[in-house]
């Protein structure tokens, strides 16, 4: 067996195991979902939205890439690293809280968006136990503990419908789901605790909290720029089409976001294996060739089926009000399909800390993706988001040349293949029942029968028995 088989079959082995718990995890977000934005209609889901989407944002602020730099640790991470990661965790959440307090009104004013300011007031509360939980989170990523990952989610995710549901029934409008993020949060901090059978433990070392925060400043400033994606909804298309819009458009990267949450786990995957073989540029190399092709392979079949079936799913299911999803889907969904091949990318220039490098990406990405839709918003409508995001499908070159400068470049050319045949088959109503088949005849050619059929004898040699 070569040298790199054992961590090419470990992160198989994972990255099935914990599909295997995200197909849970989705089930009960489209049973969650449905009767949620079934009982709130459009405006109402947007509020929550427009709350999440700002909540998200001054989360990632608060984790200022700690649990990125413990997971890319190399070597056992001490316990001082712990112990002064919760405090600068813990600081981040008071600072975070109080500057979210003084900002409220201004923010509500500036978004515009009727019930954000009632959503936003609750959901902010959680802000503290979500980032507390990071540190134990990460002793288990590092583990490879898919288990324990896993069921957190979804344990997670059952306790949010099991109060969302019933507060959304009963007409408490919005504010059901910031309740019921709240103790979504809580009940993940108890538990990601348990499992490691250790309470938080603050504690301070200067210099690993040097280290830390170097290593932070410039993952953070990459990531901070990135998300601000995340504010192009609530701050663009809200103040423009207002809070149905908001909801529409929250609706279309809510289901894709289910639909392709294989790549999370796979860069959540990568980066653990990847700073295992982070000094052996030919190993690097091939892990993000491969990398891109499962992701491809697996996120664009995802993404097709949904696309093919979705204009009688997502009434069926959500109601007539959600129809609109279906017209804005392959604009998003595209941006979503070409954004998982590159996460390989991503992950990689976090392990080898090229973040700055990154950085000028996602600034340029962000950007182009904000200006465009800022202009098509209000001349398009809904849609104009989505031209929004086919604009930034160019600027992923730019990232293509920070990977070149660091290790060299992968194989694009199966992963090429497939996204074409994908991104013709997402556009199907719009160019013609013929382009279904493209994806298929892709898939049946010998180059592509070969590649699959690798990964399927690697998956199944490591479920035999020893």
């Amino acid at each position: 067996m070569s040298e790199e088989q054992p961590l090419r079959q470990a992160a198989l082995k994972g990255g099935a195991y914990l599909a295997g718990r995200q197909v849970v995890s989705i089930a009960l977000k489209f049973i969650g979902v449905m009767l949620i934005t079934r009982a709130l209609g459009p405006a109402s889901y947007g509020a929550y939205v427009s709350a999440f989407n700002v909540y998200q944002y001054l989360l990632l602020l608060g984790q200022a890439g700690v649990g990125v730099y413990l997971l890319r640790y190399q070597g056992t991470v001490p316990d001082q690293a712990y112990t002064t990661a919760y405090s600068l965790l813990g600081v981040m959440s008071v600072v975070i809280l109080g500057a979210a307090e003084l900002g409220r009104d201004g923010l509500g004013a500036l978004i515009g968006v009727e019930g954000f300011e009632q959503v936003a007031t609750i959901m902010v509360l959680a802000l503290p136990f979500q980032l507390l939980s990071v540190p134990a989170t990460i002793k288990l990523e590092r583990a490879l503990n898919y288990q324990a990952v896993a069921t957190l989610e979804i344990a997670g995710q059952l306790c949010f419908y099991a109060l969302a549901v019933p507060l959304v029934l009963m007409h408490y409008g919005p504010v059901s789901l910031a309740f019921a993020w709240l103790l979504q949060q809580i009940i993940s901090f108890g538990m990601a605790h348990a499992y490691i059978r250790a309470l938080p433990r603050f504690g301070f070392h200067l210099e690993t909290a040097k280290q830390t925060l170097r290593y932070a400043a410039t993952f953070s400033f990459a990531n901070w720029i990135w998300q601000l994606r995340m504010l192009v909804n609530p701050m663009i298309v809200g103040p423009a089409l207002g809070a149905e819009a908001v909801g529409l458009v929250g609706m279309t990267i809510g289901l894709l976001e289910m639909l392709s949450i294989i790549k999370t786990i796979i860069w959540r995957l990568s980066v653990a294996i990847l700073a295992k073989v982070q000094h052996d540029v030919e190993r690097l190399r091939k892990a993000v060739t491969e990398g891109m092709e499962l992701q491809l392979l697996v996120v664009g079949a995802t993404l097709l089926g949904f696309g093919w079936t979705g204009h009688v799913i997502v009434p069926w299911l959500f109601g007539a009000r959600w129809a609109p999803v279906m017209d804005l889907y392959p604009y998003v969904a595209l941006s979503y399909l070409t954004v998982a091949p590159f996460n390989m990318h991503s992950a990689t220039l976090s392990v080898l800390n090229r973040n700055l490098g990154l950085g000028v990406y996602h600034a340029v990405h962000v950007v182009v993706f904000a200006a465009v839709a800022y202009w098509a918003v209000p001349l398009y409508g809904m849609v104009g988001y989505g031209y929004g995001e086919l604009a930034t499908l160019p600027v992923y070159f730019l990232m293509h040349l920070v990977l070149v400068r660091a290790i060299g470049s992968p194989d694009y050319r199966l992963t090429a293949l497939w996204w074409v045949a994908s991104a013709i088959g997402l556009f199907w109503q719009q160019i013609g029942l013929w382009a279904i088949a493209v994806p298929f005849l892709a898939l049946l050619s010998p180059w592509s029968l070969r590649k699959i059929r690798t990964y399927a004898k690697l998956i199944l040699a490591k479920r035999r028995p020893s």
